[in-house]
């Protein structure tokens, strides 16, 4: 699948991770225990922590195995163009460029919680992954405690398909696997959508290539 490295939003801008976001990451959300609660690694504790997560980021994305957008915020904003926040899609089978099921993944940093960023993070990149003829259906885990994550994925029409019996890896949380609800939006609901949304819906969501 050709993904584009660069999604706009009205206050967003989501790009591809880069090695020099390593020291806004870590500040921004990879060492707040709290954001890291219900994700599946441990805070960071420098970093060089951080740069070696990013270069992990960035082999997925070349490998195929997952394609992780940094969010920043949009001028004029006093903190425009540093990363506050990341939001993933991952194949659910290989190859993935033929991959009909994907996974969203997404955390940010607290100072931004509130505002409905992520919210409009998370629809760019569902009308991106939607684009792709093959993908027929986006999915997210959410950990059962996370209610704050289950009523933005609710909000923006993801709805709870069902609880996963000892589905994730907290351990900021837990030694012992969690729960997880499932929330998921089909092809077929996406479409639905555009429909009853009229042409101006696919018009609003601008994405552009760039070059690493």
């Amino acid at each position: 699948m050709d993904w584009p490295r660069l999604i706009e939003t009205p206050r967003l801008q989501l790009r591809d991770m880069r090695a020099g976001d390593a020291q806004d990451v870590f500040d921004a959300y990879a060492s707040d225990p709290e954001v890291l609660r219900y994700l599946g690694w441990r805070q960071h504790e420098s970093v060089e922590d951080t740069r070696q997560r990013i270069s992990y980021d960035i082999h997925r994305w070349m490998k195929g195995s997952a394609w992780v957008w940094g969010l920043s915020l949009k001028a004029p904003h006093p903190q425009a163009g540093r990363v506050f926040g990341q939001i993933e899609l991952a194949p659910m089978s290989f190859p993935s460029d033929e991959a009909h099921h994907l996974r969203l993944g997404y955390l940010m940093s607290s100072r931004y919680w509130g505002q409905g960023l992520m919210a409009e993070a998370v629809r760019a990149v569902l009308a991106v992954a939607f684009a792709h003829a093959h993908v027929w259906r986006v999915d997210a885990l959410c950990d059962v405690d996370n209610v704050y994550s289950m009523a933005m994925l609710a909000r923006i029409g993801m709805p709870c398909e069902g609880r996963l019996r000892r589905a994730l890896s907290h351990p900021n949380v837990s030694h012992q696997p969690r729960d997880a609800w499932v929330h998921a939006l089909s092809r077929d609901d996406w479409l639905t959508r555009l429909q009853q949304a009229g042409p101006a819906t696919s018009a609003a969501l601008a994405c552009a290539d760039q070059s690493r």
